[in-house]
């Protein structure tokens, strides 16, 4: 089964992503209230032009301008507001009074200001309220079906997931979850009608005052901005809400019985986030903002699956509620081709199904495939399959390494293609792919080549030669630990450190006694230099990852090689 590791990983990754969806909506908003400023500000001008001199208004005309009746043309403008209003969801009770205002035979200067600024504010936060919901709803969406896909992906096992339907979107959309009782609507009501006062009240000052028209849009620009980050603040809140709901639902769908929480732990990380960071709960006391995320705002903090050690069938119950049917999941499935299968058309061409499926099934299925590489967005789903099918091939040798490495990675590899790292205050054995080059397959190719060329790397001008080499360097930290008895997972103590690093050391001695006997050192380096490359040479830590790529993959097979692995392989059990 996947240790806590892989699920935290796997889980931060989506919110990263969820993250992105919040940000697209921001940015939109922010869009649009830059161009409410554009038009207010215009608004604004052409008034002040009717009636200042020199850009100020004497206190006559500021009179006049408050409470003159004069502006019967101006009704035009009210219908075509009207108009406007009812065509694009802007709020009802603004429709209403802006019929009141057709009906009066005359409208004055202030008036029609007030109504011209207004319309600005209910257009602008009819808008925002629909991209909110628009965001929201492919959050949830998108939570819920990724939850799904990362359960499944992990476990080996797919089933039929029920697709969800507006009304399911929209129950979860209107709820309200926060301790004052409002939903997001309700919060952009209410700071709609909080900018909406402060502005009026600012340019009723700025006109009885006679001040330069540039100070009224100084103010309203301030308060915008100040309504803009509100707007910022409540999306990406809103957001570690959603994601957070989204999760709940698909969890409890899946048969989930606890989950984790996960925070995001850097500079910015709040106190109680990092007080609730590993701590899980049983699903049934799952309550945003007090067991579960968000728990303040612009929180960043997620949820995982828990599961125990001894957990004996994660999903198996929501499995049996469906047609009783379930299908192998390979490690290289790409969401996009997940959710063709299990969710929009179901089509099931390529994929194996599983006859029985008992207590535990799930997770000797997936104990039976070893290693996998956990997908990303950025890799081409053939890549992925490439290494996918690579790791499946070692670990049919090596089940024990699931005991003693994580899932293969992508992430920044300074300095190489890739790298196997043993990390001392973890426990955790990580190989990890360099992402910027794993995303040019072709240009990764070409590097190979060069190394394979240059005699540097004997054979390894392909992916799957890379990966099994990488897979050999985890297999000596694996060795090491067994040896040494250290469990997998724990931060390693001074004395378990240098245990550690003397069974490392050992198994370099070792494997020249299993490949060489009575060879001098001259004729060993000789040997290794021809057969595996010059990066052997000396080089015993090098020597056991090239005879893994070698053995598995490699066109001219290594007699150093194939007595290296069969080492590993007795033991290594």
């Amino acid at each position: 089964m996947k240790n806590s590791e892989y699920w935290k990983l796997r889980f931060a990754q989506l919110e990263e992503a969820q993250n992105k969806l919040a940000n697209e909506g921001c940015k939109e908003i922010e869009r649009i209230y830059r161009q409410t400023l554009k038009e207010i500000e215009g608004k604004i001008d052409t008034w002040y032009k009717r009636l200042a001199k020199n850009n100020e208004i004497s206190m006559v005309e500021a009179r006049k301008f408050l409470s003159g009746s004069e502006l019967e043309e101006f009704k035009w403008d009210v219908h075509d507001y009207i108009k406007y209003g009812k065509e694009n969801a802007v709020s009802w009770q603004w429709v209403k009074q802006l019929e009141n205002a057709s009906a009066k035979f005359h409208i004055s200067k202030y008036e029609a200001l007030k109504i011209q600024t207004q319309q600005s504010f209910e257009n602008l936060f009819a808008k925002q309220k629909g991209i909110t919901s628009g965001t929201m709803a492919k959050v949830y969406k998108s939570g819920y079906y990724h939850t799904a896909f990362e359960i499944q992906k992990g476990f080996g096992v797919g089933w039929d997931i029920s697709g969800i339907d507006q009304n399911q979107v929209e129950k979860v959309l209107t709820k309200p979850w926060a301790v004052d009782g409002k939903n997001f609507s309700e919060r952009i009501w209410s700071n709609k009608q909080k900018l909406i006062s402060e502005v009026h009240n600012e340019l009723t000052q700025n006109i009885i005052t006679g001040a330069d028209p540039q100070k009224a849009i100084n103010a309203i620009a301030s308060k915008l901005n100040a309504s803009k980050s509100n707007a910022g603040r409540l999306v990406m809140t809103e957001e570690a809400y959603f994601s957070s709901a989204a999760q709940k639902d698909c969890f409890d769908d899946l048969g989930v019985e606890e989950y984790e929480i996960v925070a995001t732990l850097d500079a910015h990380t709040s106190e109680i986030c990092q007080s609730m960071d590993g701590k899980h709960f049983p699903m049934k006391d799952f309550q945003a903002g007090v067991t579960a995320p968000p728990f303040h705002p612009w929180c960043r903090s997620t949820t995982c699956p828990y599961f125990a050690d001894d957990y004996g069938e994660p999903g198996g119950r929501a499995a049996r509620r469906e047609d009783g049917k379930t299908y192998h999941v390979p490690a290289h499935t790409t969401y996009k081709d997940w959710k063709e299968s299990f969710v929009d058309s179901k089509d099931k061409s390529g994929l194996q199904e599983v006859d029985k499926f008992e207590n535990g099934d799930i997770i000797n299925l997936y104990k039976d495939k070893g290693l996998s590489v956990i997908s990303d967005d950025d890799i081409a789903p053939n890549t992925i399959k490439t290494i996918s099918e690579a790791t499946e091939k070692v670990t049919s040798d090596f089940k024990t390494l699931e005991k003693y490495s994580e899932d293969m990675r992508f992430s920044d590899v300074v300095g190489g293609l890739a790298e196997n790292v043993y990390r001392l205050n973890t426990g955790l054995n990580i190989i990890s792919l360099d992402k910027k080059s794993f995303s040019n397959p072709s240009g990764l190719l070409e590097i190979l080549k060069k190394d394979f060329a240059s005699g540097v790397s004997y054979e390894t001008d392909t992916i799957q030669i890379l990966v099994a080499h990488e897979m050999g360097h985890n297999a000596h930290i694996a060795l090491a630990l067994k040896k040494a008895n250290i469990p997998y997972g724990k931060p390693l103590s001074l004395f378990e450190t240098r245990t550690l690093n003397e069974q490392y050391q050992k198994i370099s001695e070792e494997i020249y006694n299993a490949a060489f006997k009575d060879e001098s050192l001259q004729e060993i380096w000789d040997r290794c230099g021809n057969e595996l490359g010059s990066i052997t040479v000396g080089n015993p830590r090098e020597l056991i990852a090239q005879s893994f790529g070698n053995y598995y993959f490699g066109v001219t097979k290594s007699r150093i090689a194939e007595k290296i692995v069969k080492y590993f392989m007795k033991e290594l059990k």
